[in-house]
């Protein structure tokens, strides 16, 4: 299987789609939760009152907006990085890391690779967690370089601002990095699975994407007062996606979501093993018994 995964981290090595892909989680991460966080705040108008409006009204509401914008500048600095970078693999990262997981796959049966290089010495299961093993790899690379940019984003805002600049604990940080590779590592097994199971590099992206962005988004936001409507949430990959991203951050569901709290932690990051466990092991199922041409 070293064979196979070195190949394999070749050939995603050498795919432009990886780059691209990569560069623009990197980039929008960036320019939305800081560069144009700190935009917005560097340009905030002054606040409008009334004519007439007592000179000490107007010195208290100056101070106001200036305490309200150094408690949301304070957002970008590093030792809130967990908290502000978290929430995006439930978001952007999710879709990200189902198209690198069906691109490393459905790939294979576009190019109609898959018989030459099973005619070779790797069989078909080292093959096949070869390639799970080396898109691991470049998931948890892509988790520490956010985190690398966010931190590296956050030092130079504080010093812009002049202010002092901490750092998260270590558990927070190391804790909010596993968080973020297991979300990623689940949405990018849905994609090795669908590819696996379609054989199609474009079909299994649409119905990953219409399902990750859309399906379950609807689903979970219609208004039913239903008990069991709203515990089937507890038991997706989306929604647990979102809890176990938001727990680091503090932020609950909005819209038409149950106004109770969502699962824990704990329970979500269980939810989203089994499910990342179920999507490899019935790719592998079907990869090992079923034609691949």
């Amino acid at each position: 299987m070293l064979a196979s995964l070195g190949a394999e981290l070749l050939k995603l090595r050498k795919r432009p789609s990886t780059w691209v892909l990569g560069c623009i989680w990197l980039a929008v991460t960036i320019l939305l939760n800081y560069t144009l966080a700190y935009a917005l705040l560097s340009n905030a108008p002054p606040p409008t009152v009334p004519e007439g409006t007592p000179k000490a009204q107007r010195e208290q509401l100056r101070e106001q907006q200036e305490e309200f914008r150094e408690q949301q500048l304070e957002f970008l600095y590093p030792e809130n990085l967990v908290s502000n970078l978290t929430p995006g693999f439930a978001n952007l990262g999710a879709p990200i890391a189902l198209i690198l997981g069906a691109l490393a796959v459905g790939s294979e049966y576009g190019w109609t690779t898959f018989k030459t290089v099973l005619t070779q010495r790797p069989g078909r299961l080292a093959l096949f967690f070869g390639k799970l093993l080396a898109l691991g790899i470049l998931l948890a690379l892509l988790v520490v370089l956010t985190f690398a940019a966010g931190a590296a984003s956050g030092y130079v805002i504080a010093g812009l601002e002049n202010a002092p600049a901490g750092w998260p604990a270590a558990g927070e940080l190391a804790s909010a990095i596993g968080a973020g590779g297991l979300i990623l590592a689940v949405w990018a097994a849905l994609g090795v699975l669908l590819a696996t199971l379609l054989r199609s590099t474009a079909l299994s992206i649409g119905i990953g994407l219409v399902y990750s962005l859309v399906l379950e988004t609807i689903i979970f936001s219609l208004p039913i007062p239903n008990e069991a409507f709203r515990n089937a949430r507890e038991f997706f990959p989306g929604q647990n996606s979102t809890f176990l991203a938001d727990s680091f951050s503090g932020q609950t569901q909005t819209g038409f979501a149950p106004p109770e709290p969502p699962v824990d932690a704990s329970q979500a990051a269980l939810v989203l093993l089994a499910y990342a466990a179920a999507f490899i092991l019935l790719a592998a199922l079907v990869f090992g018994r079923r034609d691949v041409t």
